[in-house]
């Protein structure tokens, strides 16, 4: 289990590889996370990036998560 995890925006992998050994600080905006477990993040997320639907998520997941 993860304890923080940070998520920000950058504009290209270029851009995203600078903030590596310092995180975003303050140039991007950013939400922080506490103890995401993986199988239930990865259910959530889907939800976000699928199309809207009135059903709720499938419980059969698949793909590799790195911690």
């Amino acid at each position: 289990m993860l304890r923080w995890v940070l998520f920000f925006l950058a504009a290209d992998d270029e851009v995203a590889a600078t903030t590596r050994l310092r995180g975003p600080g303050a140039a991007f905006e950013s939400v922080s996370c506490h103890f995401i477990d993986p199988d239930t993040a990865i259910a959530e997320w889907d939800m976000y990036f699928e199309e809207p639907s009135a059903e709720a998520p499938s419980s059969g997941l698949s793909g590799s998560f790195l911690l």
